[in-house]
């Protein structure tokens, strides 16, 4: 199988302050940990410990929280490592509030050690003043920063996952970035130039597969990942196919899943992820102009029976997905968006089901140049 790379984000966050202490802030050293597509480790049991101010000493109730931490380590398994992550307010240096982040961080390491916690399982991180859970500008604030976090990760089953992304039209295997997103995991791989990419992914868990890829429609699939012998070695002998349709003038496609309150142009909750994807096609297809059509289910009444309300509920509902669009950076010359009201139901008799009723309350994307 060809090879692929995983995607990689790297965030620069500036916080408030002077331009000087912003630079060293980049010259310090300092530990990052992240996790791609999947980590085989998930966060089993956390914990805080708080500080007096300009000491690394621990008090009688960050004992007993490091009591309760080495109590889960030494009884629950399998645990495999230990992270401490140490803070300070912003009072004093850089310099120095990075010091003392340092030994924060050694204090709580050297008490879960003496309770019977490996050394080489506790992997250290220190921050100083560059990472606040609150507004310095209070003594509840500062207090709520002068912190080390302690986590404690278990390992997950992880299986092997394999597929291809291919033109729907030709079959041909096309270059794409593929999301996979659990309840609380988000992360994505590029494949390779024909499509095809390898990851692991939880066992026995269900993941939303997405795939986008310029001058092609996106989609998103379900996928139930079972780690029986059975699924590995369907995997190695046929990667799974994920085909989206060419974003061609004239074409159009359905946003799956946005769903709306009845008679309403207001979005589910659920639905609200929806949005991000149709704002990610257009960001990477960056020449197309398009339509958003919006549609309503009323079978048995003739558009021009339809009331007032009735007609503008189709227009709002596009010119909702249009709105969001236009506040994230699409610029306006590239979108229109129009409302059918019920003269393009895909299921026009009355006798419909709920998902045929869904399909023609749906909106659309319409490319129009």
């Amino acid at each position: 199988m060809s090879k692929f790379h995983f995607a990689t984000f790297t965030r620069l966050r500036q916080g408030s302050g002077v331009l000087v202490r912003f630079l060293i802030c980049l010259l310090l050293p300092f530990s990052v940990t992240a996790q791609s597509v999947f980590d085989s480790l998930r966060v089993a049991h956390s914990a805080e410990l708080f500080f007096a101010f300009g000491k690394h000493d621990l008090s009688a109730e960050a004992e007993h929280t490091l009591d309760s931490v080495a109590d889960y380590w030494n009884n629950r398994k399998p645990v495999v490592k230990l992270r401490i992550t140490a803070h300070t307010d912003s009072v004093g240096s850089l310099a120095n509030n990075l010091a003392l982040s340092q030994r924060r961080a050694g204090a709580a390491k050297s008490g879960l050690s003496k309770r019977g916690v490996p050394a080489e399982k506790i992997e250290l991180a220190y921050f100083g003043e560059r990472k606040p859970v609150a507004v310095n500008a209070t003594e509840e604030g500062r207090q709520r920063n002068r912190r080390a976090s302690i986590e404690i990760f278990t390992s997950i089953p992880m299986v092997p996952y394999s597929g291809q992304v291919k033109d729907q039209q030709t079959g041909a295997g096309i270059p794409a970035t593929v999301h996979f997103s659990t309840r609380s995991r988000r992360d994505s791989v590029h494949t390779d130039s024909v499509g095809f990419y390898s990851v692991q992914l939880p066992k026995d868990s269900v993941v939303k597969i997405e795939a986008f890829a310029e001058g092609y429609f996106f989609k998103s699939v379900m996928q139930r990942i079972y780690g029986s012998p059975e699924m590995l070695r369907r995997m190695q002998n046929q990667p799974a196919e994920l085909t989206l349709a060419p974003a061609k003038v004239g074409e159009k496609a359905a946003i799956n899943n946005l769903f709306f309150v009845g008679n309403q142009a207001v979005l589910l909750k659920s639905s609200e992820p929806e949005l991000p994807k149709v704002l990610k096609f257009m960001q990477i297809n960056p020449g197309l102009e398009v339509e958003i059509a919006g549609h309503i289910n009323h079978p048995g009444t003739a558009p021009e029976a339809l009331e007032t309300w009735e007609w503008e509920l189709s227009v709002n509902r596009a010119k909702l997905v249009y709105e969001y669009l236009l506040k994230n950076g699409i610029a306006a010359a590239r979108m229109s968006y129009k409302g059918y009201g019920n003269t393009e139901m895909l299921f026009p008799n009355r006798g419909a089901s709920e998902e045929q009723q869904e399909q023609n309350r749906r909106v659309e994307i319409r490319v129009l140049k």
